[in-house]
């Protein structure tokens, strides 16, 4: 809790009674700030190295294998990562919630306490009120509302999907999308139709739970354009089984195969997510302009594109993956040219030390 004579948390470098605490709205935005740094502790914590890291690449890589040609490889990244960690492992969400809520003022521990139970909404709109867009569930009786914004400025019929939280702060039926909301246009029966097809094919119910345990399949049918969805269709009808589509369904949920590629070809990069293809450019890039030769720079490309299809790693720093290589590079004397310390390659590629020397020990063994 924030005492009077206390600098404002907000950064003003006044005391808090003549900040933020002046007033009732005052509290109310401190709470906002409070609720936005425990969703980003989240987020930037999770998953932590180890058995729960590996598991979230594994099934990035099953999206990008089943998802891959449909949606943009950063989209994929990030719908997977999502599902991951609100979804598969919402025990994870569940446990930072209730570390989160201790000391913190009860505002802040209603919300915490709403947000305990993240669910998937397949929404229609219906509707405008008060600020508000009215949303009604578009396989059982839910109805939400969800504060209008720019993103989500579309007309009555559109449907929208993604995983939601409850927010009571201003209404008791009001939700908030966790980061992304997928909107399919209208006319929408199209797709509507198809996932109830394909949850009675699955002889299941297209409701919350079925949605949720066929999140991956739900995302191909809203990606699929329409005429393929009718071929697809078509071959169903011509004599395939309820096995058949039950076998593809099995495929789409295994692992992509990580291929064995030869170290002495320059290696394609399609098949990586934005970031990770980021880090290749920047990589190739920085040795173009070191003037590297032509077999140490595909030596030290190939190994990073290695590295990015057997670990799936979430790049958001691509500086600091080059960095590491670049260490390693140094260390395995395939660099050559004027010596630079950790420091300075941290510097040169806008990170840290530590995770400069991160990487170089992933890359170390591997340039071996």
């Amino acid at each position: 809790m924030v005492r009077r004579n206390d600098p404002c948390p907000c950064g003003s470098g006044k005391k808090y009674k003549k900040c933020h605490g002046r007033s009732e709205n005052g509290t109310h935005i401190l709470a906002e700030e409070e609720l936005k740094r425990i969703m980003a502790d989240y987020i930037s914590g999770t998953p932590a190295a180890g058995p729960d890291r590996t598991e979230l690449s594994l099934l990035v890589k099953t999206w990008m294998s089943r998802l891959g040609g449909l949606m943009k490889s950063g989209a994929i990244e990030g719908a997977a990562y999502e599902h991951y960690a609100f979804n598969i492992r919402r025990d994870l969400w569940q446990r930072h919630l209730a570390t989160s809520a201790s000391g913190s003022r009860d505002e802040v521990k209603r919300v915490l306490a709403a947000w305990n139970e993240p669910f998937i909404m397949f929404a229609e709109l219906t509707g405008k009120e008060d600020g508000y867009i009215l949303l009604e569930d578009v396989f059982g009786d839910g109805k939400w509302a969800m504060k209008e914004n720019d993103r989500v400025a579309s007309p009555e019929g559109t449907l929208l999907f993604g995983t939601v939280l409850a927010d009571p702060r201003e209404r008791e039926d009001a939700i908030q999308p966790v980061s992304t909301l997928y909107s399919v246009p209208v006319p929408n029966s199209s797709v509507k139709d198809r996932i109830s097809e394909f949850a009675a094919t699955a002889g299941e119910t297209a409701d919350e739970a079925f949605l949720e345990s066929h999140l991956l399949e739900i995302f191909a049918i809203l990606h699929t354009p329409m005429e393929d969805a009718e071929l697809q269709s078509d071959k169903m009808s011509d004599g395939e089984s309820k096995k058949a589509m039950e076998e593809e369904v099995a495929v789409a949920d295994a692992p992509a195969a990580i291929d064995s590629v030869k170290s002495t070809e320059v290696e394609a990069i399609e098949d990586l997510t934005d970031g990770q293809r980021g880090a290749v450019d920047m990589l190739t890039s920085e040795l173009q302009s070191d003037d590297l030769d032509r077999s140490g720079t595909e030596s030290l490309r190939n190994a990073m594109i290695r590295y990015f299809r057997e670990e799936n790693p979430i790049v958001r720093k691509p500086g600091g993956i080059v960095a590491g290589l670049y260490l390693a590079a140094q260390e395995a004397e395939i660099l050559t040219g004027e010596t630079f310390t950790a420091k300075e390659a941290a510097k040169r590629f806008g990170v840290s030390e530590g995770t400069a020397q991160k990487y170089a020990t992933v890359f170390s063994d591997r340039l071996k």
